[in-house]
């Protein structure tokens, strides 16, 4: 028998509850002044790519400020990018795998992953920053935010219907130098509470980085 693929099982639940999702979370506006600082290093007319987006909430809260982008989501949950779609019609939204976002965009100033790292797992992760390097262009400005903890680990949590989710939780210090190692500058780092109407307390980091030079 094959091992589970645990991201695409973390997309099969996020594709299940879309519509709960957005409802709780499309005006949430506690990372505003994150994105805020993210759009405000952007060039004019950047191409930027928000990857897992969701139901677009981030890519609506920076085309609202930043008419003059030029963006591009992607999430492996049809759901998601339907609600997306709907909500957000001034982005172009499509079904894709962050693990190889090199197949569906290049030359991006700016990139958005906003809490997707939650549920990669290293391999995956590995990949993903992998693909990432290959889409944006040298000088790229990078928000990343993620749940974090003071000591590494990952384990499955149990969802409201049952279904098992894996969530990995990882250190601030451990997440800068993983952006170092891939060939990032971080310009920004914070630690902030997660949301009230989140479903267990939590840790997040949010961090701002630059991207030094292209990988391959």
């Amino acid at each position: 028998m094959l091992p589970q693929d645990d991201c695409l099982a973390s997309v099969k639940l996020f594709n299940q509850f879309a519509e709960r999702y957005a409802e709780k979370y499309f005006d949430l506006e506690q990372y505003d002044r994150f994105y805020a600082m993210f759009a405000a290093l952007l060039p004019s007319a950047a191409h930027v790519i928000d990857i897992a987006c969701g139901p677009g909430n981030v890519s609506a809260y920076l085309l609202r400020h930043r008419p003059d982008l030029s963006l591009t989501g992607v999430d492996l949950a049809p759901k998601m990018i339907d609600i997306a779609r709907q909500r957000v019609p001034a982005g172009q939204f499509f079904v894709g795998d962050c693990r190889r976002l090199h197949e569906l965009a290049t030359g991006c100033d700016g990139a958005v992953f906003a809490f997707g790292l939650s549920y990669l797992n290293q391999t995956d992760a590995e990949q993903f920053f992998t693909s990432l390097n290959r889409v944006l262009n040298a000088d790229a400005v990078l928000l990343l935010s993620t749940i974090s903890a003071s000591e590494s680990s990952s384990r499955y949590e149990r969802s409201s219907s049952g279904d098992e989710l894996l969530t990995v939780y990882r250190t601030p210090q451990e997440m800068s130098d993983m952006l170092v190692s891939y060939g990032f500058e971080v310009r920004f780092v914070e630690l902030v509470a997660s949301p009230a109407n989140a479903p267990s307390p939590t840790q997040d980091v949010v961090l701002i980085a630059k991207k030094l030079a292209q990988q391959i």
